[in-house]
């Protein structure tokens, strides 16, 4: 398990407010995720928790009237400098949305997609052996290895959010986004997800928004609560759970609200 006392932070945010026009959604954010570890975002709906996760691929970029104050590095650097490459940055942060969205290409060039584009391979033999490697590390190759050349979008659900998180780990992100990954999913395909998220830590850094408190129990090692665009609590998961600082906190975890 990572002490996240001992774990440097391989993402901060410092002092974060966002707006959209003069509606601001985020207040003064200052939250700290660990190396190799798996942060939770959790809170009600619209409490700025998948806000903040999209700001720290700079998402928010897409959105005309956004503006973002304060500060978010990865490994100390700022990733709003001027110098900053968006590309690069999107390569080394990675994203896994809420809806399975694979690409309307074979399971094969969906996972290509990323090594093609950052020119990650010399040849095919190449091509192949990160394709077969990302599927592996989101336990799909199994399943999809006599099928490479099928559409992405035969498969089931289930299997099509695993496509995506191997099509997200072939360019070998640090970090990797999930926007409530497992919402669209049964509860069979769910545990299959959780099951890789706690493989891929020891490997990668997952911030994770959930709506889902078990889920957050389960998979994260650190817990953030979110409350009308305020950071309200942060710490262990376990800590959060059984003993929170804040009654907010509380209230939220026994169902006082929603």
């Amino acid at each position: 398990m990572v002490d996240e006392m001992t774990t440097p932070a391989k993402m901060s945010a410092e002092n974060v407010n966002v707006f959209y026009g003069s509606k601001q959604a985020l207040f003064d954010v200052n939250l700290e995720m660990p190396t190799c570890s798996v942060t939770a975002l959790i809170g009600p709906s619209g409490c700025g928790k998948s806000t903040f996760l999209r700001c720290l691929n700079r998402m928010n970029d897409t959105i005309d009237n956004c503006r973002i104050e304060g500060k978010i590095t990865l490994d100390q650097q700022d990733i709003y400098d001027n110098q900053q490459d968006v590309v690069l940055l999107r390569a080394r942060v990675g994203m896994v949305f809420q809806k399975p969205n694979p690409f309307p290409k074979s399971i094969y060039d969906n996972v290509a997609y990323g090594p093609r584009i950052h020119k990650l391979c010399k040849n095919k033999a190449e091509l192949d052996e990160i394709v077969e490697t990302s599927l592996q590390r989101a336990g799909l190759f199994e399943e999809v290895k006599d099928r490479l050349q099928e559409a992405g979008t035969s498969l089931s659900g289930g299997q099509q959010q695993r496509l995506c998180i191997a099509r997200t780990i072939a360019v070998n992100p640090e970090v990797i986004l999930m926007d409530e990954p497992c919402s669209a999913l049964d509860p069979i395909a769910t545990a299959r997800i959780e099951d890789l998220i706690s493989e891929l830590k020891n490997r990668f850094t997952i911030i994770i928004v959930t709506h889902s408190m078990q889920q957050a129990a389960r998979v994260s090692q650190t817990t953030a609560f979110f409350h009308l665009g305020k950071l309200i609590e942060t710490g262990a998961t376990a800590d959060i759970f059984t003993k929170p600082k804040h009654t907010q906190t509380q209230d939220y975890i026994t169902g006082r609200y929603g």
